[in-house]
């Protein structure tokens, strides 16, 4: 805390960036401080390229040691069963800067062991009526065997089921006569701890999408402030997820609409480039490729809904040619012949492409039979 407390007035002093260091050490909580580092951090890389270039090496050194100090009190366990405003906002400001799904998950365990206090941390899924282990956090020396836990079911009225619905924390205890008011008294918790755990659910607008179990390493009992902290520290982090969630979704949408887009850019190109001719083109196999005209009359189920072009697109597909040798035939896109086929598909009731042609050849065949019967 000292050293952290020393570079900040550092950085101050001589650089003129970040927060003001606080007056007194003893008074100033982990949690302050990493905020403190943090923001003296991102003024120190901001204001970067504002200074001489003799003095870049000494701000860059600087901003080393404050990165390692940083590191040595996000990794030391709070001794301190209050928290203030700060120490949450703190919390939650380096857990906004993972921005990423994946991000948020590798963080939140160890943010939530400096909050709260308590060691040990599981972060897991919500599937199927069932919690799955993904992430966890262990005071040094402390971790427990959670290969039993990997998968569990969640059993009706269980601590697991209480936090699902009723979208809470809940404070397990083991001792019954400890368990009083929105306490919870399960046996066997000793992967928790000997003093029981707090669970509390990652709840988001579709619903309760994961669990985050904390307890103490050592034989304390966690408290109902620490219950309380952990919810409120867990609400955070769903609203942060959802966010990440929608952000990469959107990311890949723009992605899938970019592709797409240049490929009916390349197609326009490509028909635009093309070679113009009278007449249809001749060589080997084109015999064998011409489609049967698909009789007028027929009356198989479905083929009545066709449209015209689905029907012209129906009969080059019976004769065997792929979706751009059918956009080549009709001067269309191949975005366009593939919603042809899906709609020809779903109109006809058959599965696939295999399909649709064998019913295309009882088509003709049945009107060549009825014709010779004639």
């Amino acid at each position: 805390m000292t050293t952290a407390v020393s570079l900040l007035g550092r950085l101050r002093h001589e650089f003129g960036f970040g927060p003001e260091a606080p007056t007194e050490t003893r008074k100033a909580s982990p949690g302050l401080v990493l905020a403190m580092l943090d923001e003296a951090t991102e003024a120190g890389l901001r204001g970067l390229s504002s200074i001489p270039a003799d003095k870049k090496v000494l701000l860059g050194r600087l901003l080393v040691e404050i990165r390692d100090v940083r590191r040595r009190l996000h990794a030391a366990p709070s001794s301190s069963g209050v928290v203030g405003a700060a120490d949450f906002a703190g919390a939650v400001r380096r857990l906004r800067g993972a921005e990423t799904v994946a991000g948020l998950s590798r963080s939140v365990c160890s943010e939530a062991a400096v909050m709260t206090g308590l060691g040990c941390v599981l972060l897991s899924e919500v599937h199927d009526n069932a919690w799955t282990i993904v992430e966890t956090q262990f005071e040094k020396g402390s971790a427990p065997d959670v290969n039993a836990l990997a998968s569990t079911a969640i059993a009706p009225g269980s601590p697991e089921d209480e936090a699902v619905q009723k979208r809470a924390a809940v404070l397990v205890l083991p001792n019954p006569q400890l368990s009083a008011g929105n306490s919870s008294a399960v046996a066997g918790v000793s992967v928790f701890g000997a003093g029981g755990y707090v669970v509390a659910p990652i709840a988001v607008s579709t619903g309760v999408i994961g669990l985050i179990h904390a307890s103490r390493a050592d034989e304390r009992n966690p408290s109902i402030s620490e219950r309380d902290l952990l919810d409120a520290f867990v609400v955070s982090f769903g609203t942060l997820f959802e966010r990440a969630l929608v952000s990469e979704r959107l990311t890949e949408q723009k992605r899938l609409i970019v592709e797409r887009l240049q490929e009916e850019s390349r197609e326009a190109e490509g028909l635009s480039n093309a070679e113009v001719v009278f007449g249809k083109p001749s060589g080997s196999g084109a015999a064998s490729l011409s489609p049967v005209p698909l009789p007028s009359h027929c009356r198989a189920p479905g083929l009545a809904e066709l449209t015209r072009r689905e029907r012209e697109v129906f009969q080059l597909l019976a004769a065997g040619k792929s979706n751009t040798e059918i956009a080549d035939e009709l001067v269309i896109s191949v975005f366009t012949v593939k919603s042809h086929v899906k709609k020809i598909l779903r109109k006809l009731g058959a599965m696939n492409r295999s399909e649709a042609i064998y019913r295309y050849l009882e088509m003709t065949d049945s009107d060549t039979s009825s014709r010779r019967t004639t």
